[in-house]
């Protein structure tokens, strides 16, 4: 208190039947003690209830045994009656035990009656009053954080619902020109978010009736800054649609366009992607790498599973350098072959014993799967995963991505 600066004044309401009592309380809060103490009493609990009503009271003194209730009950109809009201409990030797448990219901301290109450009463009184204060501006300031989460949390859902709608929903339709043993390409997918948000994203371009470009990338980290990383890679992709027949030429174009965009925005981030280009009138794949995991080709007449491998060393992640450039590889694509891609969520699974699931068992999972189609293929892997992890929920983002070589026309174009 600064000089000049009056005593704070507090308003006392003290619950006590009995007249001596009454009187050391008065006696204690009068003069000096760094405050002005306004007292007034109730020698019932209902009476003190009727006078809060009345004209508000800053802290209530109340003993424990009152005509019209006795004991811990006093306590309990006190502050339920009277909850925005700090209350100090005064006791008597005999329930001190009482007082503690008030206590821990609530009560903001407890003293023991008698001559002590001088030196003590004036400071457990201006105590309870800043400790009560102080008390109610933590629960405001819960009530708003609560407030805000929620709008955050609405937020985030509205996120999430547009993150969803930019996924692929229908699958475009690509086949080869006509003729005997003609080819058409099916797809699906699987979509596992961490959080609310994910960094993980699949796009497939419809490049000509026989072309399709699958581009499939992972965000470092996850949530919302993932999420927005994704989301400007996303928007990148369409000033590089010109060159993704080429998907060295197309990444290495995204690549600069990310990198640079970072740059100037002081972001450190990086997107590992894998893009390939098939065209079932050529018979052939085309892809590229961008640190990403490899994806497996599926050979199902010849009942093999293997990686789609690039050249070490393998090209860096995008958004790291502007400089990097990434190079084209081909493979022969054929009927009933198919691509399996997948983002690292999948395999970095851990179980109970911290132990991964891991590539190997990604592709013995796959090659024990090799008469399903992608979309029942995806449903096993996930459930796999999920069942040697011991949960439901994946701790990193999953996205895995199927296509499938079939002869004839697809089957259907709707994603799951």
């Amino acid at each position: 208190m600064t000089p000049g600066e009056k005593n704070p004044r507090i308003r006392v309401l003290l619950v006590e039947d009995s007249p001596t009592d009454v009187l050391l309380a008065r006696a204690a809060l009068r003069g000096g003690h760094g405050a002005e103490f306004e007292v007034s009493s109730a020698d019932h609990l209902q009476a003190a209830i009727e006078i809060v009503k009345a004209s508000p009271v800053d802290v209530i003194l109340l003993d424990l045994g009152l005509p019209d209730v006795q004991g811990m009950e006093t306590f309990v109809r006190a502050h339920a009656a009277m909850p925005d009201i700090p209350i100090v409990v005064l006791s008597g030797l005999g329930d001190e035990e009482v007082a503690l448990q008030a206590v821990h219901q609530g009560a903001q301290d407890y003293l023991l009656k008698g001559p002590t109450m001088r030196d003590q009463l004036p400071r457990a009184i201006r105590y309870a009053v800043e400790r009560h204060h102080t008390q109610q501006k933590l629960e405001q300031f819960a009530r708003e954080l609560q407030e805000k989460n929620a709008s955050l949390e609405q937020e985030l859902s509205l996120a999430r619902e547009v993150q969803q709608a930019l996924l692929p929903h229908h699958y475009p339709c690509f086949k080869s020109v006509p003729g005997e043993g003609s080819c058409a390409l099916e797809f699906a997918h699987r979509y596992c978010p961490a959080t609310s948000l994910s960094g993980d994203f699949f796009d497939i371009l419809p490049l000509s009736l026989h072309q399709a470009g699958v581009l499939i990338c992972d965000v470092m980290g996850h949530g919302v800054r993932a999420a927005f990383i994704g989301a400007l890679t996303r928007g990148l992709v369409q000033q590089s649609v010109a060159l993704a027949l080429d998907p060295g030429a197309f990444l290495t174009s995204l690549n600069h366009d990310l990198a640079e965009t970072l740059k100037h925005s002081e972001i450190e981030a990086f997107v590992t992607a894998f893009y390939f280009v098939a065209d079932v009138a050529e018979r052939r794949l085309r892809y590229a790498n961008a640190g990403h995991p490899s994806p497996m080709i599926l050979r199902r007449d010849t009942g093999t599973v293997d990686w789609l491998r690039v050249d070490r060393p393998y090209r860096p992640p995008l958004g790291l350098r502007s400089s990097t450039a990434y190079r084209t590889y081909e493979a022969p694509l054929v009927e009933h072959d198919s691509i399996v891609l997948f983002t690292d969520g999948i395999y970095e699974q851990e179980n109970a014993a911290g132990e991964q699931f891991g590539q190997q068992r990604l592709l013995e999972a796959v090659s024990r799967r090799l008469g399903q189609p992608c979309g029942t293929m995806l449903d096993g892997l996930v459930s796999e995963t999920r069942q040697f992890s011991g949960h439901d929920d994946f701790t990193d983002d999953v996205c895995l991505v199927g296509m499938d070589v079939v002869t004839g026309q697809p089957s259907g174009t709707k994603a799951a």
